[in-house]
C-alpha cells in the first residue's frame, strides 16, 4: 500500500476535513434539540399528571369535607341524643330525613359514596349502603383512625369523629363518620385524562398493587411496577428506564390524601422520532454524497494505481510463500501486458518450486528410513536394566516378557523391504511399545479397539509408534498418577480415522493450534521430525485430505487423530 496515490490520500482528506467541521456543528444543534424536548417532554408529562392528581385530590377533599360537616347537622345531633327513643313514629321520621340528607351530600359530589354514621352514645348505626347490614360493635373502633384513606376489597375508606379530637380515641367520639367510595371513580378518571392527554395514567402502591385505566398497557405497567418497586420513591419525581428495549419517561407524584402514587409514562422515541427521522435522513445523504465524492476520485486514479497496488500485493504475496498468487487481467491497457508476464513467472516459479519440494520430501523419507533403523540407546537402555533388576529378583516371566516384546519392537523398526504395512502389523508393533513401556513403567495401561474392517488397509511404516511415544514421553511420563492411552479406529464415508488418546497434562489451545500450525512449515533444526515425517508422509502418499489432527482428548490429554482416505492415494503413482 505504500504506492498508494498521493493525490487520491489527499483528496480524500480533503473532502473528510471539510465533512468533518459540518458533522460536527449538525451533531451538536440534534443533541441540543433532543435534549430541549426531553425536557418539554418530562415537564409535560409532571404537569399533566399534577394536573390528574389535583382533580383527584379536588373530590377526596370534597369527600372529606363532608364527613366533617355532616356531624354539624341538627337532625343528627337530634337523632344522637339518648332521650329520643320514647316515639318511635318520631325516630324513624328522623332516620328517614338523615337518610335523605345524606342522599343530597351524594348527589352534590362528584362521585358517589357510601356514607355510614356510627353512633356510640345509642349504638345505632346508619348507611346510604342500603344492600349492607351493619351493626355498632364497640370492638370494631378500639385502635386510632388513620388520617388517609384506606384500600381494602376494591374500595377506599375514610373515617372521621365528632369531636376530631376523639380520632385518636374512637371509643370517645360522639358520631364516627365512614365515607367509601369505589374504585371504578378513580378509573373512569384515568380514561378520561387518558383520553385527553394520550398517556397512560394509573395509581400504584408498593403493597396495593395499581389500579389502572381501561385500556391500560397491562404488560408494561406490570414491569414499570416491579421497576418502581425497586426505587426509593419520593413525594414526586421522575426517572428514565428501558422497558421491553424502549425508553420511557417514568413521572409521579404520591397523594397526600390516599398515600398511593399517580404515576404517568411516555414513550421518548415515540416523540423523538421526526427528529430521529431527519437526523437520519441526513447522515444517509452526507453518506451518499461520500460515497460519490470517493467514487468519482476513485474513477480517477483506478486506471494506473489500482492495478499497480494489485502487482504490489500480488508481489507481497509472492514473497511471503504465497506461490499460488495469480493476477487476473486489468483490461485493455498498460497493465495487462505486465500482468501476464507476472503470471508465466510465477507459474514456472510455483512448478520449479514444487519439484523441489518434492525432491526433498523424497530425502525426508530417506532420512526417516535412517532414523527408523537407529535404535534409542535410553529406550534400550531402560530396558536392559529392566531386565537385569528381574533378573535379580528371580522374576523370570517379566524377563521373558521384554525380551520378547524388546526383540518384536526392534526386528519390526528395522525392516526396510517394504514402506508400507497394514493396520494390522502397525499394531502388533505398537502392541510390543505398549507393553515394554507398560513393564517398564508399570502405572499406565492401554486399550486398543479396532475394526477389523480397517485391519487390512495399508498405511506407511512407523506410522502409528511415533504417536504413541509422544503420548507416553510427553503425556503419561511427566504426570505421577496412573497414565491411560487408547487407541480407536472408524471408517465414516470412505475416510478412515485411527485416534490415539492419553490422559496426561493435556495442552492449551494455543499450544494445540501451534503444533498444528508446525505440520505444514518447513522442517526447522529445533523441530520434533516424528509426527512432521508422519504427517508428511501421509500427505503426499494419500492427497491434501490426509495427515494429522491435534484435539483435546476426554481423557485429559491430547487427541491425535490420523485421517486418510484410500480413493485419493498416490501409491500407484
Amino acid at each position: 500500500m505504500f504506492l498508494r496515490s498521493n493525490v487520491f490520500t489527499k483528496i480524500t482528506l480533503l473532502i473528510l476535513l471539510l465533512l468533518i467541521p459540518v458533522l460536527s456543528l449538525y451533531t451538536f444543534s440534534n443533541y441540543e434539540s433532543v435534549g430541549v424536548i426531553e425536557q418539554e417532554i418530562q415537564q409535560n408529562t409532571t404537569n399533566r399528571l399534577s394536573s390528574f392528581a389535583s382533580q383527584v385530590e379536588s373530590n377526596m377533599y370534597q369527600l372529606s369535607l363532608y364527613g366533617v360537616s355532616i356531624g354539624q347537622d341538627s337532625s343528627i345531633q337530634e337523632y344522637q341524643q339518648p332521650g329520643n327513643n320514647s316515639d318511635p313514629y318520631e325516630r324513624v321520621k328522623l332516620n328517614i330525613s338523615i337518610l335523605e340528607k345524606l342522599s343530597l351530600y351524594n348527589a352534590a359530589s362528584k362521585w358517589h359514596s357510601n356514607i355510614t354514621l356510627f353512633f356510640p352514645r345509642i349504638q345505632d348505626v346508619l348507611s346510604t349502603d342500603y344492600y349492607a347490614s351493619f351493626t355498632y360493635k364497640e370492638s370494631d373502633f378500639t385502635e386510632p383512625f388513620s388520617r388517609t384513606w384506606s384500600y381494602s376489597n376494591d374500595m377506599f375508606t375514610w373515617f372521621t369523629t365528632a369531636p376530631i379530637s376523639a380520632m385518636s380515641h374512637p371509643s370517645t367520639a360522639k358520631l364516627i363518620t365512614k365515607i367509601s367510595f369505589p374504585i371504578h371513580h378513580l378509573t373512569e378518571l384515568l380514561d378520561q385524562n387518558k383520553v385527553n392527554d394520550n398517556g397512560d395514567p394509573f395509581l400504584y402502591h408498593p403493597e396495593q398493587g395499581s389500579i389502572r385505566n381501561g385500556s391500560a398497557h397491562e404488560d408494561l405497567i406490570e414491569l414499570l411496577s416491579h421497576r418502581l418497586n425497586e426505587k426509593s420513591l419520593t413525594d414526586r419525581g421522575g426517572f428514565r428506564t428501558d422497558l421491553n428495549q424502549t425508553e420511557y419517561y417514568v413521572s409521579y407524584i404520591r397523594s397526600q390524601s390516599l398515600g398511593w402514587y399517580y404515576v404517568d409514562y411516555v414513550p421518548m422515541q415515540q416523540i423523538l422520532r421526526p427528529i430521529t427521522n431527519s437526523r437520519n435522513l441526513f447522515f444517509i445523504s452526507i453518506a451518499v454524497l461520500l460515497v460519490m465524492s470517493l467514487a468519482v476520485v476513485f474513477a480517477i486514479y483506478r486506471s494506473v494505481q489500482l492495478p499497480l497496488i494489485q502487482l504490489v500485493q500480488a508481489t507481497n504475496r509472492f514473497s511471503s510463500g504465497d506461490f499460488t498468487v495469480r493476477l487476473k487481467n486489468s483490461g485493455p491497457n498498460e497493465f495487462s501486458l505486465l500482468f501476464g508476464r507476472f503470471n508465466i513467472m510465477a507459474q514456472r516459479i510455483h512448478e520449479l518450486i514444487e519439484n523441489v519440494y518434492e525432491e526433498k520430501l523424497r530425502r525426508r523419507e530417506a532420512t526417516l528410513k535412517q532414523l527408523q533403523s537407529q535404535i534409542n540407546p535410553h529406550f534400550l537402555y531402560n530396558c536392559l536394566f529392566y531386565i537385569k533388576n528381574m533378573a535379580r529378583m528371580k522374576n523370570e516371566e517379566a524377563v521373558v516378557a521384554m525380551s520378547l516384546n524388546l526383540g518384536e519392537y526392534f526386528r519390526y523398526i528395522t525392516r526396510s523391504e517394504n514402506d508400507l504395512a497394514t493396520i494390522q502389523e502397525e499394531l502388533r508393533m505398537v502392541t510390543n511399545y505398549l507393553n515394554i513401556q507398560a513393564l517398564r513403567l508399570e502405572r499406565m495401561r492401554f486399550t486398543i479397539d479396532m475394526p477389523d474392517d480397517i485391519k487390512d488397509k495399508m498405511i506407511p511404516r512407523l506410522t502409528l509408534q511415533p504417536i504413541v511415544e509422544n503420548a507416553i514421553i510427553h503425556g503419561i511420563e511427566p504426570s505421577a498418577e496412573n497414565g491411560e492411552i487408547t487407541i480407536t479406529g472408524k471408517h465414516e464415508n470412505g475416510m478412515y480415522t485411527i485416534s490415539i488418546e492419553d490422559s496426561g497434562a493435556g495442552m492449551t489451545d494455543m499450544q494445540v493450534n501451534q503444533l498444528q500450525n508446525k505440520l505444514t512449515m518447513p522442517l526447522e533444526e529445533h523441530m520434533g521430525c516424528g509426527t512432521w515425517n508422519v504427517h508428511q508422509r501421509l500427505h503426499y502418499l494419500f492427497g491434501d485430505e490426509a495427515g494429522l489432527t491435534f484435539a483435546h482428548s476426554e481423557l485429559g490429554g491430547v487427541k491425535t487423530m490420523i485421517t486418510w482416505k484410500i480413493n485419493t492415494t498416490k501409491v500407484g503413482d
